[in-house]
């Protein structure tokens, strides 16, 4: 459990290696950033991808009490969406994973002050666990970047 909590805690500590970094895939052109980069290399992902104008947020999560998971999530969307000079006003499509739907839904004033009743299409779905046992909720997202903010951020 212990190398499980410094994993959770390397994944959750932002701006360490904070980056972006371009790649051509495929003859697609891929714009990775990495809030921190070797936490994410050891568990097999990336903070976010850019593709055209289409951004794509892995699952950023929360644990302990459900409204401070809640916070904890959106805080660091929000600060992933910010590092492309987005909010999100620019999100198109929410999938909300959590052990606990029925306090999410309880305390979904929390989750709806981020999108100030600008809400995008979304799906949440309760599961048996998510990556760390201790995560309650873990949310990604795809958002639409305007298109003079289509350029690389670096």
């Amino acid at each position: 459990m212990k190398t499980t909590s410094l994993l959770i805690a390397c994944l959750l500590v932002l701006g360490l290696q904070n980056g972006h970094s371009q790649q051509k895939s495929n003859g697609i052109n891929k714009e990775k950033y990495n809030s921190n980069k070797a936490a994410e290399d050891n568990v097999g992902y990336t903070q976010a991808i850019k593709t055209g104008n289409t951004l794509y947020i892995s699952g950023s999560v929360g644990w302990g009490d459900m409204p401070d998971a809640i916070r904890k999530a959106y805080d660091t969307l929000g600060k992933t969406l910010k590092a492309y000079g987005a909010d999100f006003s620019n999100v198109v499509k929410e999938n909300l994973y959590t052990t606990a739907l029925d306090s999410v839904i309880k305390h979904k004033e929390i989750r709806n002050s981020y999108y100030k009743n600008d809400f995008p299409a979304a799906t949440w779905v309760e599961v048996k666990r998510l990556y760390n046992p201790g995560i309650v909720i873990e949310v990604e997202l795809v958002a639409m970047l305007p298109e003079n903010k289509v350029k690389s951020h670096h």
